[in-house]
This record gives C-alpha cells, structure tokens and sequence, in this order.
C-alpha cells in the first residue's frame, strides 16, 4: 500500500538524528557522515541493480540534467545540511525544520503537475507549519539565534528534501525507483566526495561504533527509506506523500528524548500533536476524497 510505504520510511528517517548523533560523537564530521553515507547507499544498490536487472541502469542521454539536479540538489545538498543541523541543534529541532518540506512540494506540485492546492492540503499545511514553530521553540526567539547556523541549515534541508518530492515524482514518471536511486545517489556521492576531499574530512581510520552509525545511515536511513518511499511516491500525488512523511519528526522528538535525554517542552509536545494532525488531515482526504485519477499519477 502506498501510504504505508511512505510512513515506514518517515519512521524509518526518524532514526537519522539518533545515528548522526552517535556518528559525530565518534568523531566523524558531518560533510563525512553525508559522503559516506550517499556513497555506501550507492555502491549496494547499484551492485545489487547490475548483477539482478542490468536494463534497469539504462536511461535516456536527455534525462540526465534530471538526475544531476537531483543528485546534486536533493541527495549531496540535502545530506549535508540536514546532518548539519543535526549536529548544531537538538534532533527534534532539525527533524522539525525539514517539514517545511511541505510548504514547498505543495506549492511546486500545483505548479509542475497540477496537482490541487484544496483547502485540506492548505489546513494540513498550516497545523505542520504551526507544529515547527512551536517544536523548534519559535516562542523562545532568544534560544533560536543561539543556533542560528543550525536553524538556517534546517530551513535548507527542508527546501531541498521539498526538491527531493519534486525531482523524484519527475523521474518516476519514466523510471522506477531502483533507477532512480542508483543516479540519485551516485552523482549525489561523487558531488559530497568532491566536497569532503576539498575540506580534508575523509578518513577510514573511525571506530567500529562510528562505521555501525554510518552503514546504518546508508542502508537503512538511506537505501530502504527511499526505496520505499519512492515506490510509494510513484502512485500518490508528491504533495500528499510528503505530508504524509511529516510523522517522521514525532519520530525524532521521541527517540531524541529516549535516547539523547533531549528534553521537550510542553509547547514543543503540542507542536508534534499538530504535525501528527497534519498527516492525520492527509489521511482523511485520500479517504474523502478523490477518484484514482486525482490520486494516482503514475509514472507510466
């Protein structure tokens, strides 16, 4: 079912800020952590795709621009500054300022696929909205310069995971998920590699606690988060598929206060209510509402 698939992988994400964390604390910087974790996600499923369905890699010359955008944009981009946040700010603050995402897929999903921008997804959009400002303690602007660097990488990661939607509804339209992966995350690696080889971050010489983080990061975060994401993607509209992935920060707020002793305040509980409101609204209006042709555009 679609919309289970993309709510194990919101669960599934909910797990990076916990991962990232035992990652730095292992002393592996986070351009690092993003390189390795594109680049091992990268060399297993396109190993994976070459040896079971070789036709799968093959895509058309025109359509490469789409998987360097992509790659560059929504895997190399959206690593790095959504673990950036992770690292300058709590775990529930970063997971939090990714789901402006939804702000953004809406509005291009309307634009791009004429998709409809309905006075449900509007409601949705504005209880997700209202839930990261109150989690990311919006009512404390004094606590929020403090980690203004964080704040403004997780505004950025929520515009490039936005772009994510986007792109990869595009590329699904032509291509299955597996296709779509292997490009992704290859131009994503090579992108992160050049970067992190440039700032002098790469190094194999971590600890087996630090390797565990980072293979668990990029086959689990990483390679079943997206497969299954994208394969839900392929069958509902981008808007809905992302609001429906807003569970993912309720995810974080709790695993950050059960395995970080990251503490939340009573706003910032009432904000992972309305977030869980949101997808909950989603929810109802599949249910409500539209025929197979106003939900489903498949990638043919």
């Amino acid at each position: 079912m679609p919309y289970l698939r993309i709510l194990a992988a919101a669960v599934i994400w909910g797990s990076i800020g916990v991962a990232g964390r035992i990652a730095f604390g292992a002393g592996v910087d986070p351009l690092e952590t993003a390189f390795y974790r594109a680049a091992i996600a990268f060399l297993a499923v396109g190993a994976g795709v070459a040896i079971s369905n070789p036709p799968l890699l093959r895509v058309r010359r025109g359509d490469l621009w789409l998987f360097a955008a992509f790659g560059t944009l929504s895997i190399a981009a959206f690593f790095f500054v959504y673990l950036y946040a992770i690292s300058r700010t709590s775990v529930a603050t970063a997971a939090i300022l990714l789901y402006t995402a939804p702000i953004w897929v809406l509005v291009l999903s309307s634009v791009l696929f004429h998709e409809p921008l309905t006075g449900g997804k509007i409601l949705a959009v504005v209880l997700a909205f209202t839930g990261c400002i109150l989690v990311v303690r919006g009512y404390d602007p004094q606590g929020l310069r403090l980690h203004l660097p964080g704040v403004l990488a997780g505004l950025a990661s929520g515009f490039t995971y936005g772009m994510y939607s986007i792109f990869g509804k595009t590329a699904l339209r032509r291509y299955s998920p597996l296709t779509t992966l292997v490009y992704a995350l290859g131009i994503g690696a090579a992108v992160l590699g050049a970067a992190a080889a440039a700032a002098g971050v790469i190094t194999m010489a971590h600890s087996a606690t630090a390797w565990a983080a980072i293979i668990y990061l990029s086959l689990v975060t990483t390679l079943l988060a997206q497969w299954l994401y994208l394969s839900g993607l392929g069958a509902v509209e981008a808007g809905r598929a992302s609001l429906v992935a807003t569970f993912e920060p309720v995810v974080a707020a709790l695993l950050g206060y059960l395995a970080l002793g990251e503490r939340l305040e009573g706003w910032q509980v009432v904000g992972g209510v309305l977030v869980l409101s949101a997808v909950l609204t989603v929810r109802r209006l599949r249910q409500a509402g539209g025929s197979p042709q106003a939900i489903r555009r498949s990638p043919g």
